[in-house]
């Protein structure tokens, strides 16, 4: 799985490369690709993690360079077409975001003056929407489970549901913009100046805000210059659900723009020294790119966690996984707190609990999904606030199998 995400990582560097020099020099291009391949974002969720973001980092690079050869072919239907609509599909099954990669895609065909534009659109949003509308009528077969992202984002806080809607308290919308913005452009600037606001911790909001107004003064420098750039619309509409989206997870949101991220900066740097003579433009630039460069490599761990490093509570979590996965049948279901993980160490199926003080509520989770078994962890705060009230006030209904200090596997009684 690590090689696997390595590969789909590294090959997504040609994509990225290709899709570049069609907008700047190929100098230009190879310098924020290599920047790119050599900052420390992309080398850890390449080869330390087994997540999403990389695999869709390919899927999203690819479709992207696909849509801009597709938009200079003057037919609608041909094989760049075709590779877009794959792409556009494995993209939004990777992740949910691949939506904003469609809504993007549509407003440059819109925007080109090519022939046949319109037929273009036709053909790619009308194919990627009946797959689309496929597989939600699917999820319409399972209703319990439905929408069950979009209501996360409507709430004021998905671990604290009984906060309510945002639209309950307007205030809220507000509120989370701001605090998505804040957040996202610390990361931007932690991601171009890591060393030294690790080194010099004081220096940190200004480097933020330097570069989060070069960033939007590259975005508006090559939006002013081409309107119909097939990455734009992507870049504002997916920055924009990340800062609305209520779940904050550090770094990983930002990687799949990362490449654009920089693209902008760059191109922004570059255009602010070229307004200084041309030999002094040419240095400055450099000493500035060779300097990040530099200090991208440096940024790099020099050693890679263990699971001796793990906290404790992580440890017992882990340590009665082993235990499931050799004693019980991998045919029940397990409510855990982390069901992904539950599943890869145990191959039993799981699910979440409900974040609610309404034991009914948890109760019809149960009942409906047959829940054999429920997981009680020491490392989750909503494991006490609601999952430990709940097994407590029924603790005749349920009989403990087996615990690794304060962290156990309960069975559900037959009712």
């Amino acid at each position: 799985m690590h090689l696997l995400v390595a590969f789909l990582g590294y090959l997504s560097l040609f994509f990225i490369y290709s899709l570049f020099k069609k907008y700047v020099d190929k100098k230009l291009a190879f310098f924020i690709t290599w920047f790119f391949a050599l900052n420390l974002l992309f080398v850890l969720y390449s080869t330390n993690y087994i997540l999403s973001d990389i695999p869709y980092l390919f899927f999203a690079s690819f479709t992207i360079l696909m849509a801009s050869r597709y938009m200079e072919k003057p037919s609608f239907i041909n094989k760049e077409g075709f590779w877009v609509i794959f792409g556009l599909i494995l993209s939004y099954f990777t992740r949910y975001i691949g939506l904003t990669l469609f809504s993007g895609l549509l407003i440059p065909l819109l925007l080109t003056d090519k022939k046949n534009k319109f037929k273009k659109i036709l053909f790619i949003g009308g194919s990627f929407l009946f797959v689309f509308a496929i597989w939600n009528v699917l999820k319409l077969l399972n209703p319990t489970r439905l929408s069950y992202h979009f209501k996360q984002l409507l709430l004021v806080d998905p671990y604290a549901p009984y906060k309510g809607s945002l639209f309950a308290q307007p205030f809220n919308l507000f509120l989370r913009f701001i605090e998505g913005v804040n957040y996202y452009a610390v990361i931007i600037g932690r991601s171009l100046f890591f060393y030294i606001i690790k080194k010099w911790d004081f220096l940190s909001e200004a480097l933020n805000l330097f570069s989060i107004v070069i960033v939007l003064f590259g975005l508006w420098l090559n939006f002013r210059k081409n309107r119909s750039c097939i990455f734009h619309y992507y870049f504002l509409f997916f920055v924009f659900f990340i800062v609305f989206w209520p779940f904050r997870e550090g770094e990983r949101f930002i990687l799949p723009i990362l490449p654009l991220v920089f693209f902008y900066f760059f191109t922004g740097l570059k255009a602010i020294f070229g307004l200084l003579p041309n030999k002094i433009s040419y240095f400055c630039f450099l000493s500035l790119f060779l300097m990040l460069f530099i200090l991208n490599i440096l940024s790099f761990p020099n050693k890679k966690y263990s699971y001796q490093e793990l906290p404790q509570s992580l440890k017992h979590f882990i340590s009665l996984h082993k235990w499931i996965r050799e004693n019980l049948s991998d045919e029940n279901i397990i409510i855990s707190r982390k069901p992904t993980i539950t599943y890869f160490y145990t191959n039993h199926k799981a699910i979440n609990y409900p974040f609610s003080f309404d034991p009914e509520e948890i109760w019809r989770e149960i009942r409906r999904d047959n829940v054999k078994y429920i997981i009680s962890d020491e490392f989750s705060y909503e494991t006490y606030l609601y999952l430990m009230p709940f097994l407590y006030k029924n603790k005749d209904k349920f009989k403990l199998l087996y615990h690794v200090q304060n962290t156990g596997i309960f069975e559900v009684k037959e009712e």
